[in-house]
């Protein structure tokens, strides 16, 4: 048998473990809510830290469908059981009768967590979207380590692991519980009840510091409403377009942009985030519409100087089948900063796509001016005024592109079909 003050000693050890992963699953699920929430509104302008490339991409997880349950984000109800686990854990000092109790209540709620986290983890993450959560991941090892620790807390006074494992899992005494004093209950109910008061007003707060506003907010939904009339054109797609997706979908998105657009920047995100949502149910084409007089004559001067090299370049990529890989380098991981200093100090930006030899090549190729024209071209019979612009079946979207409106308005297209 152990002794009491042995039990005593790690008892007081192992609720400090305790309340540290609790407050970093806390603080992780905030961190993910508040970036689903900023993804989903479209006021995320940039990769996440934790998204460096096909594999590792907390963004694409992040928007995913398996990312909400009933249309409530995931991440809230982890930051809502955190912080119901910290609560607990504060309710009943070790040394009362009813701590062994909540120790076996909070057993099985985070290995019932556990088992979950097992199934996002290797159901969606590695089997179906095939992409890796670094942040989820986090609050997956806090919950296995409070599952840990409240396995040895209630199970404390037993040798050996089965033992410990049984008591641990062994009904809770819930009679236990009335020895708790009611002002202790009614202190965590109120901060609980406070904390969900604070998740569910969290996502408003942060819209309401963006750009959006009422007005805006009112002029979106009547965009939805009118989207069925919206008048359509045909958009032809050449070989030399960077493609994504299934040709024969029923679902067209032609997008036109300009590789040094601050504003396609922020569109190419959303764009990279959504499109991995949706696989096979849509045709994504890519055109050029540099804002660069040297190759589009629609403009009396040269707004972004290398918008045509940058363009130019965007074909040959596709020529090598390197396109999005190009596209994600170009929009995802050259800054303003870069084109600041020039093209040599870009032509270094995009080493993993070029080397020096094959940009002047391609430069020098006639014919990447003349796809680049083609494209400017056919903007121009679209009436393209500004960039990015982009169509869904034909159709140009005149409101902001975020992963909500995208996701919406290919619903409203695809129930056209049915």
């Amino acid at each position: 048998m152990k002794s009491k003050s042995f039990i005593q000693q790690l008892i007081k050890k192992t609720v400090y473990w305790q309340a540290i992963f609790s407050l970093i699953g806390l603080t992780t699920s905030l961190y993910l809510f508040v970036h689903h929430t900023r993804l989903k509104s479209g006021i995320q302008e940039s990769a996440s830290f934790c998204s460096f490339g096909k594999y590792m991409d907390c963004d694409s997880v992040n928007v995913s469908r398996y990312s909400e349950i009933f249309g409530i984000p995931i991440a809230a109800v982890g930051a809502v059981y955190f912080f119901l686990l910290l609560a607990l854990s504060l309710l009943v000092p070790s040394q009362e009768k009813a701590f062994s109790t909540l120790q076996k209540i909070m057993a099985w709620l985070t290995g019932l967590a556990t088992l979950y986290n097992l199934i996002l983890f290797f159901g969606v993450q590695l089997i179906i979207l095939k992409t890796f959560c670094f942040i989820c991941f986090l609050t997956y090892l806090c919950t296995a380590g409070h599952l840990f620790f409240n396995i040895k807390l209630a199970g404390a006074s037993k040798e050996g692991f089965k033992e410990t494992l049984l008591t641990a899992f062994s009904k809770p005494h819930f009679p236990l519980l009335k020895t708790i004093p009611k002002m202790r209950w009614l202190l965590g109910a109120v901060s609980l009840i406070s904390f969900i008061v604070v998740i569910v007003f969290l996502p408003y707060f942060i819209r309401s510091k963006s750009s959006a506003n009422s007005f805006v907010e009112n002029s979106i939904q009547q965009f939805y409403s009118q989207w069925k009339e919206m008048p359509q054109k045909k958009i032809p797609v050449s070989l030399g377009d960077g493609t994504w997706g299934d040709p024969n979908s029923q679902i067209q998105i032609v997008e036109f942009s300009d590789f040094e657009c601050p504003f396609c920047r922020k569109a190419a995100f959303t764009l990279h985030t959504t499109l991995k949502l949706f696989k096979n149910r849509v045709f994504f084409v890519f055109k050029n519409f540099p804002l660069d007089s040297s190759c589009n004559p629609n403009l009396p001067y040269q707004l972004h100087a290398h918008a045509c090299k940058l363009a130019r370049l965007a074909t040959c990529s596709q020529t090598k089948g390197k396109f999005w890989a190009y596209h994600d380098q170009a929009f995802l991981k050259m800054t303003d900063e870069d084109i600041k200093e020039g093209f040599d100090h870009i032509s270094e930006t995009l080493k993993p796509i070029f080397s020096k030899e094959e940009i002047s090549n391609c430069l020098s190729d006639a014919k990447t001016l003349k796809k680049v024209i083609e494209d400017v071209s056919l903007g121009s019979e679209l009436k393209i005024k500004a960039t990015p612009s982009v169509f869904i079946n034909g159709k140009l979207i005149t409101i902001p592109i975020t992963v909500e409106s995208m996701e919406k308005l290919i619903s409203l297209e695809e129930g056209l079909f049915k």
